[in-house]
């Protein structure tokens, strides 16, 4: 059985692509962002959105679990200019906390990476991102939705249900937490001032065909 930073490794080394473009939702979101703002970008893999949040003008520390993704984040950063202004940090989510000190970004940015969890350690992780933002700071995390009922049918038929709406698949955790789920563990985390929302992003697949991503949307500022 592969660990989680082998399976991330193999999986990045698989399907990276050098041409790979920013996400809609990074560019939809980067405009809420303050001028130069720090940014924490949890689970951003081979640095495609972090690379368009440099471009902005913006700095950036890059949480990955894979080593070959940050490499090729850096290298990135380095061919466009922009390396001073990226910090990159290998990690497990699942077994270390953020390293960040307290009170000190502006932005939280995850795009479809911590549903990897269960709701404890969801809920862990919501307390995390809250401590490090700066009074003023905002969240914006997006999440696999069990509206994608193809899939959850999949998980459902193929995975071991490990807790509601939790299934274990091929070794690996996979979280489709609902709105009222994500409420309840935004208020266990701490956190009042917080919204969740069904979100759809456009994204092109691999044969340039248009596609949706369904997801749910949780945003929140520090007060």
């Amino acid at each position: 059985m592969l660990t989680d930073e082998e399976r991330w490794e193999e999986f990045h080394k698989k399907n990276y692509n050098e041409n790979e473009p920013h996400s809609s939702y990074a560019e939809e979101k980067e405009k809420l962002f303050p001028r130069g703002s720090l940014v924490v970008d949890i689970g951003g893999g081979t640095g495609a959105d972090a690379l368009s949040f440099l471009q902005k003008g913006h700095s950036v520390v890059l949480i990955d679990i894979s080593e070959f993704a940050l490499k090729i984040a850096r290298e990135k950063a380095q061919k466009h200019g922009l390396s001073e202004r990226l910090a990159v940090s290998q990690i497990d989510l699942g077994l270390h906390a953020i390293p960040v000190k307290p009170n000190s970004v502006d932005v939280v940015y995850s795009r479809i990476s911590l549903h990897y969890f269960g709701s404890k350690h969801t809920t862990k992780l919501f307390s995390e991102i809250y401590h490090i933002l700066k009074p003023g700071g905002g969240a914006y995390l997006t999440f696999k939705s069990p509206d994608d009922l193809d899939e959850m049918e999949f998980l459902k038929n193929i995975g071991t249900e490990y807790e509601e709406n939790v299934y274990i698949e091929n070794g690996q955790l996979r979280s489709r937490f609902t709105i009222d789920q994500f409420k309840t563990m935004l208020t266990n985390a701490g956190i009042a001032n917080f919204a969740v929302n069904p979100y759809r992003e456009e994204i092109i697949d691999n044969h340039g065909r248009k596609t949706y991503l369904l997801a749910n949307e949780v945003t929140f500022k520090k007060v």
